[in-house]
């Protein structure tokens, strides 16, 4: 059993409710944004239990990764029987990605980076295996982002800071760590608490 089967796993039954409806319209206005195409392969980072994988369009290949196995189940019962075929499940750890270089047109991270240990290695991680001239979405809570500097914001820290999340990533300062261009930053859900950095690889 991995680490991530004994921290995530127990919370499985639990993730919908907590991660559930109340941040769904995030991820659709995500996806709006990485506006996957034909024939692309684009790569999800902590896919949880598949939230949004039957929002992707059918024309793209999907690989989608998590750190626990339970988590990555009940994805699989999730997906569609249509989409079942252009999606692929990996247990995998985001700080160190199973992929040569340059092999996914675009990365998708939706609420992950902040509960990863090291976030510049994720980040480094997420630019390597993204080509050149594809795309990098992060969909998290990030300082620096005046929509989400708001009172419910300051509470929220003080519970995300119990369970050890990073909630002060600055969003400018870590896109500018990992040599990205920003492309489209808008805060999403209410309150509004989490924003959509998209960001291109030159």
């Amino acid at each position: 059993m991995t680490t991530g089967d004994i921290i995530y796993g127990p919370l499985t039954p639990i993730y919908d409710v907590v991660c559930g409806a109340m941040l769904q319209p995030g991820r659709r206005r995500a996806l709006a944004h990485l506006q996957p195409a034909a024939g692309e392969r684009i790569l999800e980072v902590g896919v949880g239990t598949g939230l949004d994988l039957n929002d992707y369009p059918g024309c793209c290949q999907v690989v989608a990764i998590d750190l626990s196995r339970a988590m990555m189940a009940r994805a699989r019962q999730r997906v569609d029987a249509d989409q079942a075929p252009r999606v692929e499940f990996l247990q995998m750890d985001a700080m160190r990605l199973g992929f040569q270089d340059a092999v996914f047109d675009a990365v998708y991270v939706p609420y992950t980076i902040n509960v990863v240990p090291d976030p510049i290695a994720v980040g480094r991680e997420l630019v390597r295996v993204c080509r050149r001239g594809g795309r990098i979405l992060m969909l998290n809570h990030f300082d620096g982002i005046p929509e989400t500097s708001n009172a419910v914001n300051a509470i929220a820290g003080r519970v995300a800071g119990a369970f050890k999340v990073n909630w002060h990533l600055h969003a400018a300062t870590f896109v500018r760590e990992l040599g990205l261009r920003p492309v489209a930053i808008e805060s999403v859900n209410v309150p509004r608490l989490s924003s959509i950095v998209l960001c291109g690889k030159d």
